[in-house]
């Protein structure tokens, strides 16, 4: 059951088998191709040689840093996975060429045609793409099949701070890339789809987007985008789902996984409007629901491992005490979201490897993290403001350039992100009487109690008690606030006792207890 997910998702992922090819070539082969590269230089220096003659080559997972390649032909080559950082392919013919994954950091491809590329998740931070084609073409091969046929794609690809002013990009998929800082003036961006893609800090000043699917919020921080442009956007277009529906294909997603493959139906929706349905407990491992809007979905203790969520919007879910290991969440949203118990460590694959779960780019602001497991989790560029973190496991995290507070929050802000709970209600005695609460945490509480003869910082001794569990426990806590509208009166501990804790940890679930 376990094998049938974890095949088909890493067969739909070819990047996790690139650049292994390189390697078990014939050193013939690898000789023919480097005086290949050779005589390209030496044509290219004015030095005799001849034009790199490269269509359909194999030359995926290469060691090609820094290599001289302007106006080679590529067209139809492989190049997944290779090392092409610092090269110069400038006005080259890559119509058709398979770049999956390929290192082009710091490239030059200015002029170059790339009509009906394949850039899934290639990286192109700081890449060249100035007046590049990216329209689309067709491709075919030898034996007069189609190698390549539509628009070039650009999913996942990482071009932070890449120049691609003037690119021709119409009708491209864009969904996933990360465009950070990227000029993108003058660029024709007209028809291409760009659902979880990040504009933050890209200029658009002048480009054209007459009909480029997007969504809107991810324009809050471009720069330079005219509001004639704007006014040409679209929403992305999501197709409905029924309760009925989703039930029957979640039945059918079962089936499959139980089944090894043999029966049913994976679970596979692209943009699609999930109705918010309670899937408790339900097994959806190895689902894709990439690019879906399922705002307050019950996915409570849900088995999600190695589910791919990709860009999809799940603000306000119910995924507390779910599974999510190795589970792709890169830039879905989960504002809100209830994460509570849920484990998003890695899963562990056949060949002694882990596949970490990957939130990079994730939007969590004000999640439930109470108690998640998120070891060894990818949280580039995540989102964490205002998340409940009380317990979080990030132990071999990667938290390059996440965002874990707001700038200028207060130690006293931060304090309050604590869970909250309304029952059961305490009962909290002090020198000005006895009152039950409103809410407490486990940083502290709010009284249900007129404010008179309370100060702001004000210092006091509590005896706090739950009904029928234990004795009351004596904890020292500080005003913080006072309500006389409601009335109420909330103070902090100061601190919890271990006693305290013990006696909270008694009156909520296990996985919301403080360890």
């Amino acid at each position: 059951m376990l094998d049938i997910y974890l095949k088909s998702y890493c067969l739909a992922d070819g990047t996790a088998f690139r650049g292994t090819m390189g390697a078990a070539r014939q050193q013939g082969e690898i000789e023919a191709i480097r005086k290949e590269l050779q005589l390209h230089r030496a044509w290219a220096e004015g030095k005799g040689g001849r034009r790199a003659e490269l269509q359909f080559r194999d030359l995926s997972g290469l060691p090609l840093k820094g290599v001289k390649l302007a106006d080679a032909k590529l067209s139809g080559a492989d190049l997944s996975g290779a090392d092409l950082e610092g090269a110069d392919l400038s006005r080259a013919d890559l119509f058709g060429a398979d770049l999956e994954g390929a290192d082009l950091s710091g490239a030059n491809l200015s002029g170059a045609d790339l009509r009906g590329a394949n850039l899934h998740r290639a990286v192109m931070t700081d890449v060249v793409l100035r007046g590049a084609d990216f329209r689309a073409g067709r491709l075919l091969g030898g034996d007069g099949a189609p190698v390549c046929d539509g628009t070039a794609r650009l999913t996942e690809a990482r071009l932070e701070r890449a120049v691609l002013c003037s690119a021709k990009l119409t009708g491209c998929d864009l969904s996933g890339a990360d465009l950070m800082d990227a000029d993108l003036s003058g660029a024709d961006l007209s028809k291409c789809v760009m659902v979880g893609v990040d504009l933050s800090g890209a200029n658009l000043d002048g480009a054209q987007m007459g009909g480029t699917v997007v969504d809107t919020s991810a324009l809050a921080q471009a720069r330079h985008l005219s509001e004639a442009a704007r006014a040409q956007l679209a929403e992305p277009t999501l197709q409905k789902l029924s309760a009925e529906a989703l039930a029957a294909a979640v039945a059918q997603h079962e089936r499959w996984v139980e089944s090894g493959g043999a029966a049913g139906a994976r679970l596979d929706l692209d943009m699609a409007e999930l109705p918010p349905a309670d899937l408790s407990g339900r097994v959806l491992a190895g689902a894709r629901l990439r690019r879906c809007r399922a705002a307050g979905l019950r996915l409570h203790a849900a088995r999600l491992d190695m589910a791919d969520l990709a860009y999809t919007d799940l603000r306000g879910a119910d995924l507390e005490r779910a599974s999510l290991r190795g589970a792709t969440l890169r830039r879905a949203v989960l504002e809100r979201a209830q994460l509570a118990g849920a484990v998003l460590e890695a899963q562990p694959m056949s060949g002694g490897r882990d596949w970490p779960a990957n939130l990079e780019g994730a939007v969590l602001r004000g999640a439930d993290l109470t108690n998640a497991v998120l070891l060894g989790a990818i949280l580039r560029r995540a989102d964490l403001v205002g998340a409940i973190t009380t317990g979080l496991s990030l132990k071999g995290a990667d938290l390059t350039g996440a965002r874990r507070t707001a700038e200028g929050e207060t130690m006293e802000a931060q304090r309050r992100r604590l869970r909250r709970f309304t029952q059961p209600v305490l009962v909290v005695g002090s020198r000005k009487g006895t009152a039950r609460t409103r809410d407490w945490s486990f940083g502290g509480l709010a009284l249900a109690v007129s404010t008179d003869g309370y100060a702001m910082g004000e210092k006091v001794t509590l005896l706090v008690a739950c009904p029928a569990v234990g004795e009351p426990v004596p904890v020292q806590a500080v005003v913080t606030a006072l309500n006389p509208a409601i009335p109420s009166v909330s103070l902090r501990f100061e601190p919890l006792t271990d006693e305290l804790k013990a006696l909270l940890n008694q009156v909520v679930p296990e996985h919301l207890r403080m360890r």
